[in-house]
């Protein structure tokens, strides 16, 4: 079964249908520079990609055309849920970047990735790699929620952190990211990212905000928190 242009407007309909005016007005206000035309919390975005992505995704990708903010949800869930190895894959991830405008569709494009094969973590790694010094602001986060989705483990502890280390842009979602991923890295591997932050050369705003969202966990000890203060720089420094 192919999917058509005249199934996507059915899809478009059923979001009409779906549509919460209130979710709308509350969603909006915390996803800065998106363009919410309908109100659907991520759960029935995700049901609606699964249908729409069930029998034909690359119909569903050829007819779409994600003029807002929950279409271009849906198509994201599409592709990462697409089956298939990665190399295949990954041209449309890449298609797919220049439509990130928000931290929102950023991140729950990135947590559905979840490659598996050792061959497809591999490929990921690599396509990721570059994306760590890049200019543009959600291209940067793309990479930085990627490895801390999907590779803060031991082999890839060593080399994340020092790509996290390299991202020295200013736009403030590329270092909300990188310090989030930083945390996460902490609380799995906190010996080899207290090595990092006791050399504070991370940007003062990454190095900070890493350390408050570290001391926000409740993997972590009152005495580590304690400590891990010393190590917050001073807007001066």
């Amino acid at each position: 079964m192919s999917f058509t242009a005249e199934d996507y407007q059915a899809l478009l309909a059923q979001l009409e249908a779906l549509a919460d005016s209130k979710y709308k007005a509350f969603h909006q206000g915390l996803v800065p520079g998106a363009v919410l035309s309908y109100g659907l919390p991520v759960p029935q975005l995700r049901q609606l990609a699964r249908q729409a992505g069930r029998e034909d995704p690359e119909g569903f990708l050829s007819v779409s055309q994600p003029g807002s903010y929950e279409e271009t949800m849906i198509r994201g869930f599409v592709i990462a849920g697409m089956k298939g190895p990665m190399a295949q894959r990954l041209p449309l991830i890449e298609s797919f970047l220049p439509l990130i405008d928000n931290w929102a569709v950023c991140d729950c494009f990135c947590a559905s990735l979840h490659p598996k094969k050792p061959e497809d973590r591999a490929l990921l790694w690599q396509f990721i790699q570059p994306f760590f010094a890049d200019s543009r602001e959600y291209y940067a986060r793309f990479a930085a929620v990627v490895f801390l989705s999907c590779f803060v483990d031991r082999e890839h502890i060593g080399p994340g952190l020092r790509l996290l280390e390299s991202m020295t842009q200013e736009q403030y979602y590329v270092r909300m990211a990188a310090a989030w991923a930083l945390s996460v890295c902490y609380v799995k591997f906190p010996q080899e990212t207290l090595a990092l932050l006791t050399q504070r050369t991370l940007p003062a705003f990454t190095q900070n905000k890493a350390i408050q969202k570290i001391r926000e966990s409740r993997r972590v000890g009152a005495e580590e928190k304690e400590m891990l203060l010393q190590y917050k720089i001073a807007k001066s420094d």
